[in-house]
């Protein structure tokens, strides 16, 4: 194996820096020519690659991608006055995605219809002309588009906000917020997401008198392809193979979200093959678009005896950004020390670090499926003030959390070959303490599994090192194996998570309802059906899932909507429910 201290220097922090301000200059929309752009950078800079190329128009183990968007160009003004916004070729981000092209320059009238996403908002709205809503625009399109006929949505919406990190409209008044119409869009409509100043003079022009735009937005549909590349490196042996994820795709400049994971991706790639003989196992590093891509290319491929990193919002200047590295583990489904070995090489005070519970929302998740049993972590840092916005630009990263966190990974690399008895111990510590934060609970399914997981995690890290015999025979006396399943079920039709591609209209107004009582439904539905997926009865999975995620509340009611949705769906097999 490679020389740690020789990997150290010839890692760049100056390089990924450079390479974010590069890609962060793209406009990254799945299906764009500025994505092929991204690509093409991305391969200049690590060399040798393989591209895969998938029609974007097909559903990929259950993700149904949202149609091909490239945008070409247009502004928006007041009607024989000012411009709101002067030119989307240098402010793209300002078009919400999948904004169809107007019929030349087009004169709206405008109605402000509040939130924009109930009926009732629209009482006085014309059809045919344009709304300025403040509600989720995946929401307002429904009401707006398919239920009030208006052609254009004006929308200011800012998701995720943090007082905490002075993350409010109010103390960001200029910034733009990326937003996207729906999926399953089909009526035509165009948008603008506004700045939180613009928003405002534009509600108190309509309030005072008719307000009327002038729009013009150019777009086509691009390439039609989900663009991924796969660089691989080692050589195929008996030994877990590591693979590397990164989205690629997101708006200009979205520097941190994720020009930043994708540069770092291909700085630790670029060093790994200068030590390319002396790796004992495969290492492949995967750039896709969010999810999408992921879950395409593993109708492609799927890595047997592996381990996932993803790296997503990886270089906050935790100063400006307000940010904590966020490690999620992998699944109690899908037990493996590999979060607690990353965390130790992660630790240090110089930097805000919190090893969470398994979540969705990357690349990861894509991963969650015992049947493939692949264990994957992924690193985010969270929340961030610029979070998806016109402000998350390069001067917001910084290369001293860059370093610390590619270091990181390629120490992790480096442990998983030569793994010493200082660096076990401390794994074994971070187990132990785990398993402590967990067990006081008093379901003794619950209890005996995760005495099962601490068991497992062990005995896995044995495989690499020396563990204390009579710490692995104390968890393994603590198991009671009779309440392990033996036999795993196979319920869903697909490799992976199941995406939310399915969800209608109705589906995303539930689960946004639903969400508002318990926050992480969505981790307990992907946990859930994992569980049960390994053999445990219905009953066990719900508790081991809800232990899990720290969820008090009654979720039978929302479990069975959504068991009954994906049944509908014909995404589960319906003979087990």
């Amino acid at each position: 194996m490679f020389n740690l201290e020789e990997i150290f220097y010839e890692f760049s922090e100056k390089n990924v820096i450079e390479l974010i301000g590069k890609i962060s200059s793209f406009h990254r929309a799945k299906g764009s020519l500025e994505y092929s752009q991204t690509v093409k950078t991305i391969r200049n800079f690590v060399g040798s690659s393989n591209l895969f190329l998938f029609p974007i128009d097909k559903t990929y183990n259950s993700w149904k991608s949202p149609f091909s968007w490239n945008l070409k160009g247009g502004f928006l003004k007041y009607y024989n006055g000012k411009y709101i916004v002067s030119n989307l070729y240098l402010t793209p981000i300002s078009a919400i995605f999948l904004s169809d092209k107007t019929n030349g320059v087009e004169k709206l009238k405008v109605f402000d219809v509040g939130s924009g996403e109930n009926e009732e908002d629209y009482k006085d709205f014309e059809e045919g002309n344009a709304v300025l809503a403040e509600g989720n625009p995946r929401i307002v399109y429904h009401y707006a588009v398919e239920k009030f006929g208006a052609k254009c949505i004006l929308n200011h919406y800012m998701r995720s906000q943090e007082k905490s990190i002075d993350r409010t409209p109010e103390l960001l008044p200029d910034t733009v917020n990326y937003t996207s119409f729906p999926d399953f869009k089909k009526k035509y409509a165009y948008g603008y997401a506004l700045p939180y100043n613009e928003f405002l003079e534009l509600k108190e022009s309509i309030s005072k008198k008719e307000t009327y735009i002038e729009a013009f937005l150019d777009s086509d549909e691009g390439t039609n392809n989900i663009e991924v590349i796969e660089k691989t490196l080692g050589k195929h042996t008996d030994k877990q193979s590591i693979l590397l994820t990164a989205h690629l795709c997101h708006p200009k400049p979205g520097a941190n979200d994720n020009a930043s994971g994708s540069a770092l991706l291909a700085e630790i790639m670029r060093v790994l093959e200068k030590f390319e003989d002396t790796l004992d196992r495969q290492i492949i590093g995967l750039w896709v678009p969010e999810m999408f891509g992921t879950a395409a290319y593993l109708t492609k491929k799927v890595p047997k005896n592996a381990y996932v990193i993803n790296l997503d919002m990886v270089g906050e200047d935790q100063f400006k950004t307000g940010s904590t590295l966020n490690l999620t583990p992998s699944p109690w489904s899908i037990p493996s020390f590999l979060a607690e070995l990353l965390f130790i090489n992660l630790e240090n005070h110089f930097f805000r670090l919190s090893l969470e519970k398994y979540s969705g929302g990357s690349d990861h998740y894509i991963f969650s499926d015992p049947n493939m049993n692949i264990p994957a972590v992924s690193l985010t840092n969270w929340p961030d003030r610029y979070y998806h916005s016109s402000e998350d630009t390069v001067d917001k990263c910084s290369k001293e959390t860059i370093e610390w966190i590619g270091k990181a990974v390629l120490k992790t690399i480096y442990d998983l070959s030569n793994m010493t008895k200082e660096v076990s111990a401390q794994v074994e510590g971070k187990i132990i303490n785990n398993h402590f934060k967990f067990i006081a609970e008093k379901n003794s399914i619950v209890a005996n599994y995760i005495n099962y997981i601490t068991y497992t995690k062990l005995n896995q890290l044995s495989k690499y090192a020396e563990v204390e015999k009579e710490l692995l025979d104390f968890f393994k006396e603590k198991v009671d194996f009779v309440l392990i399943p033996t036999e795993k079920r196979k319920i869903r039709k697909n490799k992976g998570s199941i995406s939310n591609s399915w969800q209608t209209i109705e589906d995303i107004l539930w689960f946004k309802s639903s969400k508002n009582k318990v926050p992480n439904l969505d981790d307990f539905f992907d946990e859930f059906l994992n569980l049960f997926e390994l053999g445990f009865a219905k009953e066990d999975a719900i508790n081991i899932a809800k232990s899990e995620l720290n969820i008090k509340e009654d979720v039978q009611y929302e479990l069975e909507y959504y068991l009954k949705r994906l049944k509908e769906e014909n995404l589960i097999e319906n003979s087990y429910f």
